[in-house]
């Protein structure tokens, strides 16, 4: 059973305006059936007002009340309480764009190859859950803080390009990864990368994740043949060291060579169960009410246009 709350309650008062406007709109009928008895022609000022005083069409009421009350709903901040199957952790996306990354073994690149991975994980993520996202070389960036909308996620992926720092810090983009996280109860990192580490120590990130409880899933991005990066060097996956992750913290490993099995490899990191989940439908109810103006007006003028 779904259950409606307001982040905002005291915006809800605004909803007093609907009976206001209802009774201007009768008021405004009636004011314009007073000027009709003047005149003799009824057809014709129906047709200067564009009124059909004896029609019971109120669309154009329907409408606007409908306008007002999605505003309204909208910044009242409306949250939908739900139980659904969904995860239990909070994630962070973790997406390697050093150098290395430009590496064309997986087309079209190693970071366009990561970029699709971490969206097909966006598109299979239950409702409720909080992802973030950092991109990181040889120093972390936060694309994205902790938010459970899916269409920010995929801007924040999308505006990734190759780090100016050279270099593959994966135990700093950790750190930033457990700063985003915060109090999360349960915290996993989605470590998308060639796994080049060339600043710090593995044992050192694996003493670190699980000194902080963070499980780190790897998914491994490029080939053990390798490729030829811009300098005309040779650049591997380096997939001993990803997996070895994973196992140390209790994660996940997998490749996206592996594209078949990208849905069953992300389930297995959803962990999924069964709790309680709170989405704010805000922004969709206020997109609601200005898809709905647009038609209005556009509908208006082009029977404004066909009746002129």
């Amino acid at each position: 059973m779904a259950l409606v709350s307001f982040l905002y309650p005291k915006f809800l008062l605004l909803l007093f305006l609907v009976p206001f406007f209802v009774f201007v709109y009768f008021l405004s009928i009636l004011y314009k059936g007073k000027r009709a008895v003047i005149f003799a022609n009824f057809e014709a000022i129906e047709r200067f007002y564009d009124v059909e005083f004896f029609s019971k069409n109120f669309i154009s009421l329907y409408v606007n009340i409908a306008i007002i009350c999605l505003i309204v709903f909208a910044l009242a901040g409306t949250n939908v309480n739900f139980d659904a199957n969904t995860s239990t952790y909070s994630y962070v996306l973790l997406i390697d764009n050093s150098l290395s990354m430009k590496t064309s073994d997986i087309l079209p690149n190693r970071l366009e190859a990561a970029k699709i991975s971490a969206d097909n994980f966006i598109d299979l993520l239950p409702p409720g859950v909080e992802v973030g996202v950092i991109s990181f070389s040889g120093d972390a960036i936060i694309m994205q803080e902790m938010t459970s909308l899916k269409y920010k996620l995929k801007e924040s992926v999308n505006a990734i390009d190759f780090g100016v720092i050279q270099g593959t810090n994966i135990y700093n983009a950790l750190l930033s990864a457990n700063r985003v996280l915060g109090d999360a109860p349960r915290k996993a990192v989605i470590l998308i990368s060639d796994g080049q580490l060339n600043v710090g120590s593995a044992s050192q990130i694996v003493q670190y994740a699980n000194q902080k409880n963070i499980v780190v899933d790897t998914l491994a991005i490029g080939t053990v043949e390798g490729g030829q990066t811009d300098s005309d060097t040779l650049s591997k996956l380096d997939e001993d060291f990803l997996k070895s992750l994973a196992f140390e913290t209790q994660g996940n490993f997998f490749s996206v060579s592996d594209n078949s099995d990208f849905d069953e490899s992300f389930n297995k990191i959803l962990y999924d169960t069964n709790k309680n989940v709170s989405l704010d439908i805000s922004f969709y109810l206020l997109l609601a009410a200005i898809l709905l103006f647009c038609l209005s007006w556009i509908a208006d003028n082009f029977k404004f246009r066909i009746t002129s």
